[in-house]
């Protein structure tokens, strides 16, 4: 009995050994298979295996914006991507501040580039004050003694602005817009202004016009937003001209009579000086720029607005301008100096029209002989060399 209940319970236990071994058998096999398998990324993913893959595409530029009635037709399908695009306002939980202005939206980043750009203008301006001739002009304890210098110079109290007007760089929408600004137009629309309106003596406050001991100008000066707009010197120059002395204009008309007859006295030659028109028609550009120079030179005489230096309306090296625009970004530096002095969200600058001039100027230029080009060039120096520009060849 008892050698029965032995081999009944060795019986028993070789049962259980087989079982287990046939459990391990299997597991011994995959492990084998797993080894000789040099490819373990589908058992044991890399987390560096996503970063091998193509980065994704980059954002959309600035202001870019898609079509949803494009020639496909394919509007539905257009606007259900939409979802896909980048969060426009996410940013606004966060509290980014730049150049002094609170970023409530993440398409504002562009501020940030065009502080730079500021910068970089700032300082050529700066190099050239230090180091081109006849650049500097008046000191600023002149420009306060006498007041008269400072007539180009718009004040905005509300919003502590100071705007230093130059004539044929889009003065006339600055001067609409500072008529809002200042609370002398109650339209919202600079175009719906007139465009004579803001060309009227006495519209506008001008730094000059202030009663003020200097001291208190000399505050505005430091603490007021100031900027200016600037142009290519000679692409100005032309647009002036032929917009005052080419054109059939009542303005022009009256230009034409103030500068035109003494232009055609004093440098038609030739049988066709005994009849110059009483009007002042027909002054030719090598006759104007030969005009430009001498009354320059002439130290008892300065030039009209119109075709006066810079440096002669707004004597950008004795006043620190804070932002200097130029025509050539225009939408762009407008937008940014309204949003800076805090004008209300609704109030833009007019879309930006093309210039006609431009394609103009090189024929201008090549008019004239090369003495005469070289002189211009020599004229209009200091403002080529203080906002970086190029003469034309």
């Amino acid at each position: 009995m008892k050698r029965e209940g032995f081999g009944t319970m060795f019986e028993k236990e070789s049962i259980v050994r087989l079982i287990l071994v046939g459990l391990t058998v299997p597991s011994l096999v995959c492990y084998v298979l797993m080894v000789a398998d040099t490819n373990t990324s589908k058992y044991h993913p890399s987390p560096t295996g996503t970063a091998s893959q193509s980065p994704p595409p980059p954002l959309p530029p600035r202001h870019h914006k898609l079509d949803h009635h494009d020639n496909t037709g394919n509007d539905n399908e257009q606007q259900s991507n939409s979802t896909d695009r980048p969060c426009t306002s996410c940013g606004n939980e966060f509290d980014l501040v730049f150049g002094g202005i609170q970023v409530e939206n993440t398409e504002d980043f562009w501020w940030t580039d065009w502080n730079e750009v500021q910068r970089s203008r700032r300082a050529a301006l700066n190099y050239g004050c230090r180091h081109v001739k006849n650049a500097r002009g008046k000191s600023l304890h002149k420009l306060l003694t006498v007041r008269k210098y400072l007539y180009n110079l718009l004040v905005d109290d509300r919003h502590k602005a100071i705007y230093c007007y130059v004539p044929k760089v889009a003065c006339t929408n600055w001067k609409r817009i500072f008529m809002i600004l200042s609370g002398k137009s109650n339209s919202t629309d600079p175009l719906s202004i007139r465009s004579y309106v803001p060309h009227e003596e006495g519209v506008l406050t001008r730094l000059s016009s202030f009663r003020s001991r200097s001291f208190v100008l000399n505050e505005k000066l430091k603490t007021y937003t100031k900027f200016l707009f600037v142009r290519h010197p000679i692409e100005r120059l032309v647009s002036a001209y032929r917009n005052k002395l080419v054109i059939n204009s009542t303005s022009a008309a009256d230009f034409k009579k103030r500068f035109g007859v003494d232009i055609l006295r004093r440098y038609r030659k030739g049988d066709d000086a005994h009849n110059i028109s009483k009007s002042g028609d027909g002054v030719t550009f090598a006759e104007f720029v030969s005009y430009l120079i001498d009354r320059r030179h002439d130290s008892l005489h300065s030039l009209n607005e119109h075709w006066a230096l810079y440096v002669d309306l707004c004597y950008p090296c004795s006043i620190k301008y804070d932002i200097i625009g130029k025509y050539e970004t225009l939408e762009e530096d407008s937008e940014y100096i309204l949003r800076r002095i805090g004008a209300n969200p609704n109030l833009h600058f007019p879309p930006f029209v093309t210039s006609r001039t431009g394609p103009l100027v090189a024929g201008y230029i090549a008019s004239l002989p090369d003495e005469l080009a070289e002189k211009l060039h020599e004229l209009y120096k200091p403002d080529f060399k203080l906002f970086e520009y190029e003469f034309y060849n």
